[in-house]
């Protein structure tokens, strides 16, 4: 069976298809978004209640290897923004993070599949999770921050980020949740259904 012209000339070209990353960093102090893409990247949620648009040429450079196994594996993974993101002058990523409180904030990792007209075809979401640390290295002639992420057990024996399993620990990542307040009470006739 012969190969389309369509496969053959726009899938199969090198330049054709690329997969971009967009950061969504969600901090007390606002949301980011960063992409590596060449220009602004908009992109309707999942869910699709909203756009979202993911600013380029803000420092973002990459993120270590996310793998993906059959396994449930606690992921961790390292987002890198260079130098020139680092001034306290703007709105940007170094200040943001030197200036807020970013431990425990979400981060989601979304590939963007764009063809080589700038359209997107299809994302899917590669990695949510949250920030656990961060890192800013300053020299004479360079600086660069990295955000250190992994999930809520990424480091199971690691003194927990969020403080005690109570209402006000919870609150910090859900704070509409209120589950904590029925936690002492003694219930044996839960019925599960939907």
């Amino acid at each position: 069976m012969p190969r389309s012209t369509l496969l053959t000339t726009t899938i199969l070209s090198a330049r054709a298809l690329r997969f971009v990353d967009c950061i969504k960093i969600e901090l007390s102090a606002g949301t980011l978004f960063y992409t590596n893409y060449e220009s602004d990247l908009t992109i309707t949620s999942i869910d699709g209640s909203t756009q979202d648009t993911y600013l380029t040429g803000q420092g973002y450079l990459g993120h270590s290897a996310i793998t993906t196994t059959a396994q449930a594996q606690p992921e961790k993974v390292d987002i890198t923004f260079d130098s020139s993101q680092l001034d306290s002058t703007a709105n940007l990523v170094g200040p943001a993070f030197a200036n807020g409180d970013t431990t425990g904030a979400p981060v989601t990792i979304t590939k963007v599949f764009v063809t080589s007209a700038g359209v997107i075809d299809f994302s899917y979401i590669a990695f949510i999770g949250i920030i656990d640390n961060f890192s800013i290295k300053v020299t004479d002639t360079s600086s660069s921050l990295t955000v250190f992420c992994g999930g809520q057990l990424a480091n199971f024996d690691k003194t927990s980020l969020y403080g005690f399993t109570n209402t006000v620990s919870q609150s910090k990542l859900y704070p509409l949740d209120t589950g904590f307040e029925f936690s002492a009470n003694n219930a044996s006739n839960i019925r599960w259904e939907e």
